[in-house]
C-alpha cells in the first residue's frame, strides 16, 4: 500500500503519515432528487454546499466533477465580486452571496441530475421492449444530443482585482499576447 503513493510530494506523505485515522468520518453517498434541489434551500446563513453535496449524481453524463469546477467558479464569482467591494466578509454579504451562488446554479444541477438519472435508466434496462423502444427512439433519437449540450456551459468572468492589488509579475503577465 505504501507504494502506491511513493511518487507523491513529500508533504502530502508527511500528511498521510500524520493523520490519525480514528478522526476520519466516512458517509455514504446520498441521492438527492432534482426538486429537492429546486424546492429546498441549499444554504442557510453563511453556509452553503457546493459540489457533489450540492448535486450527487449519477456518472451517465460524466459531469459531476465538471460540475464542481463550475460551483467553485460561481461561488468565487459571488464572493470575489463582495470583497473587491468591501475588502473584507461580513456575515450578511456572505449570506447573500451564497443564495445568489444557489439561485444561479440550482437549475443547471437539478437538470443534469435528471439528465443523469433519464440516462441511467434509458440504458440501465434491455429487457422490456418499451424501454428499448423509448430508448432507441425517444432518448438517441432526440434527446441525446441535448444531453451532450450540458457541456457547453459559460461561468462568465471571475472579478479581477486592481491593478494596485496585483503583484508585478501578474501585471506583466496581463501586457503579453498571446
Amino acid at each position: 500500500m505504501a507504494r502506491l503513493g511513493e511518487n507523491f510530494p513529500s508533504k502530502f506523505l508527511e500528511i498521510i503519515a500524520n493523520t490519525d485515522l480514528s478522526t476520519l468520518t466516512l458517509a455514504p453517498l446520498k441521492f438527492r432528487w432534482p426538486w429537492d434541489l429546486i424546492f429546498r434551500p441549499a444554504s442557510r446563513a453563511n453556509l452553503t454546499v457546493p459540489g457533489d453535496a450540492m448535486h450527487p449524481m449519477t456518472r451517465d453524463l460524466a459531469q459531476g466533477g465538471c460540475s464542481a469546477l463550475e460551483d467553485a467558479v460561481v461561488l468565487g464569482r459571488h464572493l470575489g465580486g463582495v470583497f473587491l467591494k468591501k475588502h473584507k466578509f461580513e456575515g450578511k454579504e456572505v449570506e447573500v452571496s451564497f443564495k445568489n451562488y444557489v439561485k444561479e446554479r440550482k437549475w443547471r444541477a437539478a437538470g443534469l441530475i435528471l439528465g443523469s438519472l433519464l440516462s441511467r435508466w434509458v440504458q440501465g434496462d434491455d429487457g422490456w421492449w418499451l424501454v428499448k423502444a423509448i430508448r432507441h427512439k425517444v432518448f438517441y433519437g432526440l434527446l441525446y444530443s441535448k444531453l451532450f449540450n450540458v457541456i457547453d456551459y459559460d461561468c462568465r468572468v471571475l472579478p479581477a482585482p486592481p491593478s494596485y492589488l496585483k503583484s508585478g509579475l501578474e501585471r506583466q503577465t496581463e501586457a503579453v499576447e498571446f
